[in-house]
């Protein structure tokens, strides 16, 4: 009995592949259940590395229950794999340059706390510099009043 009622669709995704597994490894192990169109094993991109994850698409739906089947559960590689039909489509190359064109984080609370941290920077910075050139003015007018008041001080007492 397969996981799904009707499965999604023709591809398996399959957990926990080794990182020294082949994509003609798995080609080999799944290709007894039927005709395989793509065997794919998605690498890091920094350290050119395997994921721990792979896709294996059949021809027909069958075959991809029955590998499922199984598979499940089984050792291959060394390590126990888990099966279970992927959500989607694979991309292809043309549909994942459009998705990198986009802004993917457009709505996340980084984006909101990024911009909420720029406008009270830069209107933090607008405080400060009309502070600063405030301060500074009165400070100059103040210490003309200042000076201006000893003045008068001294006058009105050297008039006595």
């Amino acid at each position: 009995m397969s996981r799904y009622l009707r499965p999604p669709n023709t591809s398996l995704f399959v957990r926990n592949v080794a990182d020294d597994t082949r994509s003609e490894d798995l080609r080999r192990e799944f290709g007894r259940y039927g005709p395989i169109v793509d065997v794919y094993v998605p690498l890091d991109f920094y350290t050119r590395r395997p994921r721990g994850f792979a896709y294996v698409q059949f021809e027909d739906v069958r075959d991809a229950e029955d590998a499922l089947h199984n598979l499940d559960r089984k050792w291959i590689c060394g390590r126990q794999i888990e099966i279970q039909f992927a959500q989607g489509d694979r991309k292809t190359p043309n549909q994942m340059k459009a998705k990198e064109g986009r802004n993917v984080y457009s709505s996340s609370r980084y984006d909101d706390y990024d911009r909420y941290r720029r406008s009270r920077s830069r209107s933090y910075e607008r405080r400060r510099s009309r502070s600063r050139s405030f301060d500074y003015n009165y400070r100059r007018s103040y210490i003309k009043k200042r000076k201006k008041s000893k003045k008068d001080l001294n006058v009105s007492i050297s008039s006595q």
